[in-house]
């Protein structure tokens, strides 16, 4: 089930205006018939976390072997909601866009952090804070839990808030164009931008916006040494004749 929600407002006075459009949506899933047993895909194992088909749950569940050694249900790749919130606010001869990304829940299976932890590398690897369960989630910790096929530290929450996209433009006015260029231009204009410039999160590794396995749905967040999202900075020059 898919739900979207878009709302826009524009605003308008002299020398100023402000589009901007909300956008919500979201997507649930449930397996309402099978004619096979539950099996697994994607991920490495039920000891690491991976995604089970199975009838009556949601077709992006993560299960893994808890602490226990019994199969149990970690977490959703799904998100509870995502949103995007888009501006262009124009003032004169200037204009400013930007684009913030939310996504609320959907897990991640992060294995980055497990890989240096046998080095030793790892940023957390000798923290100590203890978390309210009551273990300390650091690398001898998950090496532990990866000897005993305990998946419960490998499953995160990658919710985070994005401003994916941001620019800021200048118009030459035609006064200025007609002096410099005479008649041969009609339009000047430069500025900057920029993208995944602000990312807040939670998430303990690089990004949570991460797929080694593409966007195919069934396995979407598994976390094995990605590069993160790259921030760009661009400058911006166009002529118009």
């Amino acid at each position: 089930m898919l739900v979207l929600l878009k709302k826009k407002i524009l605003l308008e006075k002299e020398n100023f205006t402000w589009s901007t459009n909300l956008i919500y949506f979201t997507n649930e899933s449930e397996i309402t018939k099978l004619e096979v047993d539950a099996f697994n895909l994607g991920g490495f194992g039920a000891g690491l976390g991976t995604f089970r088909i199975e009838e009556g749950k949601s077709a992006t569940q993560i299960v893994g072997t808890n602490a226990d050694g019994n199969l149990v249900a970690l977490g959703d790749s799904a998100p509870d909601f995502q949103m995007t919130w888009s501006n262009n606010i124009n003032y004169k001869a200037f204009s400013l866009s930007f684009l913030w990304h939310w996504k609320q829940g959907g897990d991640n299976i992060n294995l980055t952090n497990l890989l240096t932890d046998f080095g030793g590398t790892s940023p957390d690897y000798d923290d100590i804070d203890l978390d309210p369960a009551g273990v300390t989630p650091n690398g001898p910790f998950r090496i532990g839990a990866f000897r005993s096929s305990n998946a419960t530290p490998f499953v995160e929450d990658a919710s985070y808030l994005r401003l994916r996209e941001i620019g800021l433009y200048y118009n030459l006015p035609d006064r200025i164009l007609k002096q410099a260029f005479g008649k041969y231009v009609s339009n000047v204009k430069f500025g900057f931008s920029g993208n995944n410039l602000i990312n807040i999160f939670d998430y303990n590794s690089y990004d949570p916006e991460v797929s080694n396995f593409g966007s195919n749905g069934l396995s979407t967040g598994v976390e094995v040494t990605p590069f993160p999202s790259s921030k760009r900075y661009l400058f911006h020059l166009a002529v118009e004749f």
